[in-house]
């Protein structure tokens, strides 16, 4: 059987130490969820509007998805973790830039 995938979106605009947790807990979320192992692969997403613009997205694609809502701290929407996917279903994820470690200027 082909490899599946799940797609975690970070937001950009929160710590790095907050990107992980928040990945985390989405990551987390959605395995329980979907119930099956796979491959991570992380993509960064500037801002919760544009979290919100990608579960559109992923929507319109039927691609389904898990959302992690902070309720400990006024960040909102945080991150999101799609299900596992294979094969052609990973085609709308070319868009997405990969999640890059962010250097002081």
């Amino acid at each position: 059987m082909e490899n599946a995938y799940s797609y975690l979106f970070i937001r950009k605009d929160l710590t790095g130490p907050q990107q992980i947790v928040q990945g985390a807990h989405a990551a987390l979320e959605a395995g329980h969820r979907f119930g099956e192992h796979s491959h991570l692969i992380c993509f960064g997403i500037d801002s919760q509007d544009d979290l919100l613009q990608t579960a559109a997205y992923l929507d319109r694609h039927g691609i389904e998805f898990q959302m992690f809502y902070e309720p400990d701290y006024d960040t909102g929407y945080t991150a999101i973790c799609t299900q596992p996917l294979r094969g052609d279903q990973r085609k709308p994820m070319r868009r997405f830039s990969l999640l890059k470690e962010q250097t002081a200027a």
